[in-house]
């Protein structure tokens, strides 16, 4: 009995360390603000939505201030009883206006009560997408609104994509929540956790950082921006750290604050807001963020680590690599096609119309065929019940297209490493030029999943819409 227990946690513990660090790449979707502007062009209730006046941050908190404490109690109570393994807030970060003398300092309550990083920029900004979003304004530096390098090429030519946004101009509510579903990924979750060497991940209570390596900087967001709720059982015996994932959390908490700045009148706020909520949505339509090891069954996970406890650890290492490549590889295709269907009309345009929903006749890898077909309305329980279970279904077959299509050397290779070796890669290109009827198999095969992400942004920024102009005195 004793080395049956032995060998049991012996094997727990080795398919824990496999799943702790299969999880790196920390971005989904890459570029949300052009995804999200398809999806959401041809909404008619926001295409007709009056421009809203832009306000910095500490103008809308000294507005609202004591309504927020309510309503940032009511948010922590409903977290603390619906997020399944959800980390208090602890008291101290509670957020209380008075006091608070000047404008940073109620801002600094505010970023501690809902736990980012206290260097993020929240500036007054957008991420050019149509023409009209750069006109008269000025260019802005990365660096302005990110705390994060460019890790898209975005800068290239020294042209930025970012422009400054003056207190009191009117902007589309389009363009401010297409950029806005960009901002996640600038430094918001960056390095909250207890164990990534920051003062402030020391306080916030989050815990240790569940998977992942504390130690490279962007992958400390990851458990914010996965939702790991469809694995079988015997993984979450042996890795239950995988429950600890929390985009539900920022999903909730993003649009609890919008709808209270769309009700009380600050709508560039309430927009903004909401495109915050909506990138986590997004990102759970990502199928590598729905699944720990899509393309791994289970039963080859526990053979790859039978293999390392015997000092066979190259099967746990190919794995790892492998599935961490073609989730980059497969962003790096969808992001240059869809920025290249966006540039030139002449390309066939079918990523942007299935974004905006259009081509409802292609096949679904998550439902047999057929459209994606999302719930009337928005709940607050369709990120973990709708959105993550669809791409969860989806993530095998998408993992076994990725694999087919390009080319071996990115995705089939266990000693490349794509993060590292392919800087510069544009593969969307190279298949353009070189292979288009393996290009021609990934636009098909991601089409179900940029459906899926048009859909559940819509449905949310129709709920928005609905609810924010419903409550409105």
């Amino acid at each position: 009995m004793t080395v049956t227990l032995r060998t049991l946690r012996s094997a727990r513990a080795a398919l824990s360390a496999l799943l702790a660090v299969c999880a790196v790449p920390a971005f989904a979707w890459s570029g949300h603000a052009l995804d999200t502007w398809a999806a959401l062009k041809d909404v008619p209730e926001l295409a007709r939505a009056a421009p809203v006046r832009v306000e910095p941050l500490d103008a809308f908190l000294a507005s609202q201030a004591a309504a927020l404490e309510q309503v940032l109690d009511s948010e922590e109570a409903w977290a603390r009883a619906h997020v399944p393994a959800y980390p208090p807030r602890p008291d101290a970060l509670r957020f209380v206006a008075a006091g608070a003398q000047t404008p940073e300092e109620l801002r600094r309550r505010f970023v501690a009560a809902i736990r980012i990083a206290p260097d993020a920029r929240l500036a007054l900004f957008l991420k050019r997408v149509s023409p009209e979003d750069g006109e008269g304004r000025p260019a802005l530096a990365r660096s302005r609104v990110s705390t994060l390098a460019d890790d898209e090429g975005e800068d290239a030519g020294g042209e930025s994509p970012f422009v400054a946004l003056c207190e009191g101009e009117r902007v589309p509510p389009l363009a401010v929540v297409a950029t806005a579903s960009d901002e996640p990924d600038y430094g918001l979750d960056i390095g909250v956790w207890e164990d990534n060497g920051t003062a402030y991940g020391r306080v916030y209570g989050f815990g240790k950082q569940p998977f992942g390596n504390p130690a490279l900087t962007f992958g400390s967001q990851a458990p914010f921006h996965m939702g790991f709720y469809y694995e079988s059982p015997i993984v979450y015996a042996a890795a239950g750290f995988l429950k600890r994932t929390y985009p539900e959390y920022r999903i909730h908490l993003y649009r609890t604050l919008a709808l209270h700045a769309l009700r009380t009148g600050h709508d560039y706020w309430g927009w903004r807001f909401a495109g915050w909520a909506m990138h986590y949505v997004q990102d759970l339509t990502q199928p590598y963020h729905a699944r720990v090891l899509p393309g791994v069954s289970t039963l080859r996970m526990l053979w790859i680590n039978a293999l390392d406890i015997a000092g066979w650890s190259q099967a746990k290492k190919r794995a790892v690599t492998l599935v961490s490549n073609r989730h980059l590889a497969l962003e790096n295709f969808q992001r240059t096609a869809a920025v290249a269907e966006h540039r030139d009309p002449a390309n066939d345009g079918r990523l942007l119309r299935a974004l905006g929903g259009g081509d409802p006749g292609e096949p679904s890898a998550a439902n047999g065929g057929g459209a994606s077909v999302a719930p009337p309305g928005f709940g607050e329980n369709d990120p973990r019940e709708i959105v993550a279970r669809r791409a969860a279904q989806a993530a095998d077959a998408l993992d076994s297209a990725v694999a087919a299509a390009l080319p071996p050397r990115y995705v089939s290779d266990p000693d490349f490493e794509f993060s590292i070796d392919a800087r510069g890669v544009d593969l969307e290109v190279r298949l353009r030029e070189t292979a288009p009827a393996a290009r021609e198999a990934m636009i098909r095969a991601l089409v179900p999943s940029m459906r899926e992400f048009g859909t559940y942004t819509r449905e949310f920024a129709r709920t928005m819409l609905a609810t924010g102009s419903a409550q409105r005195p």
